[in-house]
């Protein structure tokens, strides 16, 4: 593994994904329901958000569709990675965001003045993979490229929950590090002798009673991702107060976190859980003792360059904009969060929708319009996080980038790109998508003629050399004729219609 890799494993490249915790609207949501003022309140110029480590590029140019008003740059260390993001940048007519090959130890040494400063600034799936000269040169680059009152949104994996992965990973890692065998074998390879060590009555399936079905949950997650995830160098989960810490040299705060419910903390948590956390007086040493009481393994922390508190009358987020997605089709709404399951009830949640049926509204309206007006911003958190509603800042928003980056990945998947995602402008986000999905987009941008969508999709999956599945087994003939022709009914009667409404198309 070469030196500039920085013990960071690009035997595969990184994933095509999108992360909604990244988009601005979702980052000032955040912000505001803290009680803080957001980057797009107080901006005297034109918002700047910048990616440091953007990986393939994919997700930084869904959401600078989405948001053509913000200028957006994305870093990356890989070639591979930056090469692919120009591409589809161009492919996509993409005019408002740009890319740069940098290492992050180069950029701490002397920040390029033609980068200049940011009010957004991400970094997803990054700080606890890296060595501690890379954090640090992390945080020195987060000083310069972020302006004061800016955000920045900072991923990684967090202590306790890793704990129990900490001895697979670091088996792994040595089994890679001194076999010339590819990753996910090496990875399979490691899953079997933990099984076997299993098997055995090892001791250590007794101390880390978690790990055996951790282990075993390997199986069903995608090669890319685990190689990703596990094959490196450098693999730190970290406490929320050793980050908060390290932050404070770049002059960070914490503000709150990027996954909505988490915010709702300790409140939700069982009273005498509540109690021991109100014991704890030092706020950082408090945050780890939450993620004690909840195992947190993953955490999405939103810092800011001076955090600055809203006055009192300010209206902050009752002024912010609720859409409907799906209505919940039950008397009750599960919600799965990091600490629980939580269940909304519908006396709860329906005057909420039956509300917005006729349109976004703001927040101050639905508590206007429900009888429980101490829940409903619990309610509507929760109902966010679990993609029932969006909640955005603003409202306004040319959906002309956004359809053109969609018709572009969807030519592009219909040549084997690995994408499932659209750009959806109303709601400043990404809505997940089939490949199939993608595809049939592609075919009605070049013929409008529905009636043969589904023999011309068997076509394209025939030109990839595939074929439609059915309980995970390829089909042909009748069968292949007759699945396809569903894929294409789902499509145009149950997606298309919501795609339309999010502007996601036209």
């Amino acid at each position: 593994m070469s030196d500039w890799t920085h013990g960071y494993n690009i035997e595969q490249g990184y994933t095509y994904g999108v992360y909604r915790e990244l988009a601005p609207d979702w980052m000032d949501v955040c912000a505001m329901l803290a009680g803080y003022v957001a980057p797009s309140e107080a901006a005297q110029d034109n918002l700047r958000y910048l990616e440091l480590g953007c990986g393939q590029g994919f997700g930084l140019c869904l959401i600078a569709s989405a948001y053509p008003s913000i200028e957006f740059v994305g870093v990356d260390f890989s070639p591979e990675h930056i090469a692919h993001a120009r591409g589809l940048a161009s492919a996509a007519g993409l005019t408002n965001v740009s890319f740069v090959e940098a290492d992050f130890l180069d950029l701490a040494r002397a920040w390029p003045l033609e980068l200049g400063r940011f009010d957004y600034v991400v970094l997803h799936g990054i700080y606890s993979w890296v060595p501690a000269e890379l954090r640090q040169a992390i945080v020195a680059c987060l000083a310069e490229a972020l302006v004061s009152g800016g955000l920045a949104y900072l991923s990684y994996n967090s202590m306790p929950g890793w704990a129990v992965m900490q001895p697979f990973q670091h088996i792994a890692a040595r089994m890679h590090a001194k076999s010339a065998a590819p990753g996910a074998q090496v990875l399979g390879n490691a899953v079997s002798l933990f099984q076997k060590l299993k098997a055995g009555n090892a001791a250590l399936f007794d101390a880390l009673p978690g790990l055996s079905a951790r282990v075993d949950g390997l199986k069903d997650l995608s090669p890319n991702y685990l190689v990703q995830e596990y094959l490196h160098s450098n693999w730190t989960p970290m406490w929320f107060s050793e980050v908060a810490d390290e932050m404070r040299g770049a002059k960070l705060d914490f503000v709150a976190s990027a996954t909505l419910p988490e915010n709702l903390l300790p409140a939700m948590l069982p009273e005498p859980v509540r109690a021991v956390v109100g014991e704890v007086a030092d706020p950082l040493a408090q945050q780890d003792v939450i993620d004690c009481a909840i195992n947190q393994s993953f955490r999405r922390d939103l810092l800011a360059r001076g955090r600055r508190k809203r006055f009192q009358a300010s209206p902050g987020a009752a002024e912010l904009l609720v859409h409907a997605l799906a209505r919940p089709a039950g008397e009750t709404v599960a919600v799965k969060t990091s600490f629980g399951e939580f269940t909304l009830r519908q006396q709860i949640y329906a005057p909420l929708f039956d509300a917005l049926e006729s349109g976004p509204k703001r927040i101050a309206e639905l508590l206007a319009v429900s009888k429980e007006q101490s829940n409903v911003l619990q309610a509507l958190i929760l109902l966010a996080h679990g993609g029932h509603v969006a909640v955005l800042k603003d409202e306004a928003r040319d959906f002309a980038a956004a359809q053109a980056f969609n018709r572009a990945c969807a030519a592009a998947v219909l040549t084997g790109a690995p994408y499932n995602y659209l750009a959806a402008p109303a709601i400043g986000s990404a809505l997940t998508a089939r490949d199939v999905d993608l595809m049939l987009l592609g075919l009605m941008a070049d013929d409008g003629d529905r009636d043969t969508l589904w023999a011309r999709l068997l076509e394209a999956l025939g030109r990839l050399g595939r074929k439609l599945l059915a309980d995970g087994k390829p089909v042909e003939g009748e069968q292949a004729a007759q699945l396809a022709k569903e894929l294409v009914n789902d499509v145009l009667v149950n997606r298309l219609p919501l795609w339309q409404k999010l502007g996601a198309v036209t």
